[in-house]
């Protein structure tokens, strides 16, 4: 079997394949690719006021015509446009013949696989992810949420106390919990923080158990019914360095890898970090960008950032090997 990983699509506008690119899918299986947006329907409104991904109407058809077989949803921009957005993208995605995960009407339609060619594709959110847009009982993403907990020397918790009682932060929260806004508990953490003892500062990334366990369920479910299993986890709590993976992403692509997939392919940061391919799985931080038309080029390239070089993943003769792709562009204009 041949599988070919692709990184995340933004398209705005007309694309132009490159031959390099149309050579690289040829033959293969099973091409998987992030959707980084909507498709909504008329009458839908956008939901943020930046940085908003209306997809070209003409995007599915330029994606199939490059080989795409399996789309993943489950990002920051299928919620782009509320509930309606993400639903009329998941309805037109499988329309054209698309194999698609990670969004759906409730939590158990986004944490199902898409699965075409033997290949079951798993998508995740890893967030951060408005409560609102994750899957449960309304529509939304398969969302993996992260909690972030701030360690700190005792001196510098018992200080930040101090500056929170004396601001009248930890009586306004205590009110609210009084009252039914807020979860009520028996510890009020200074602003809200989730600190604990540390030697020095340091922050930790740690998934929630109950998140983590629908996506190891879906995984599993997943793994019995096709020969290859592969999961899209998409992010943006990056690291400090952006250029580095983060350091939670490790041990959850671990679990994802011993719970059956074959693959975890990250997307997210618009730049491709390296690909580790083993025999007994992949593991691949961010393939970076498969089509980027975005208003942030110029700022991008004057902070040094790589979003123009992306990468694929390619499963052939039983192994994952790694490939530069260069990101495509609107058709007619220079490839950088």
């Amino acid at each position: 079997m041949r599988i070919v990983l692709l990184g995340q699509a933004i398209i705005h506008a007309p694309v132009a394949w490159s031959e390099e690119l149309r050579a690289l899918v040829a033959g293969a299986d099973a091409v998987v690719c992030n959707f980084e947006g909507s498709l909504p329907d008329a009458g839908s409104w956008p939901m943020k006021v930046k940085t908003v991904h209306p997809m070209h109407e003409g995007a599915l058809e330029m994606l199939r015509d490059l080989g795409v077989t399996h789309l993943a949803l489950a990002n920051n921009h299928a919620w782009d446009f509320g509930h309606a957005g993400l639903l009329a993208t998941r309805a037109k995605a499988r329309a054209a013949g698309f194999a698609v995960a990670g969004t759906g009407r409730d939590g158990a339609e986004a944490w199902s696989a898409g699965g075409a060619q033997g290949v079951a594709l798993v998508s995740v959110d890893a967030g951060p992810t408005p409560d609102w847009a994750i899957a449960g009982t309304t529509p939304g993403v398969a969302a993996l949420r992260l909690r972030r907990r701030i360690g700190l020397p005792q001196d510098d918790i018992d200080r930040l106390t101090a500056l929170a009682e004396a601001t009248g932060d930890l009586r306004r929260r205590a009110l609210r919990a009084q009252v039914g806004f807020d979860p009520a508990t028996d510890r009020l953490p200074p602003f809200g923080l989730d600190l604990e003892v540390a030697q020095e500062p340091l922050e930790n990334f740690e998934p929630d158990p109950e998140d983590m366990e629908m996506a190891l369920r879906a995984i599993r479910a997943a793994r019995a019914q096709a020969e290859r299993v592969i999961v899209a986890l998409h992010y943006h709590h990056w690291s400090p360095d952006w250029l580095s993976p983060p350091d939670w992403l490790g041990p959850v692509a671990e679990a994802f890898l011993q719970s059956g997939a074959d693959a975890v392919a990250g997307t997210g940061p618009p730049w491709a970090f390296g690909v580790d391919g083993r025999r007994e799985g992949l593991i691949a931080p961010s393939l970076g960008n498969l089509v980027f038309h975005t208003r942030r080029g110029e700022r991008y390239d004057a902070m040094g950032l790589p979003v123009w070089k992306g990468a694929a993943a390619v499963l052939e003769g039983g192994a994952w090997r790694g490939v530069e792709v260069a990101v495509a562009r609107p058709a007619g204009t220079p490839s950088r």
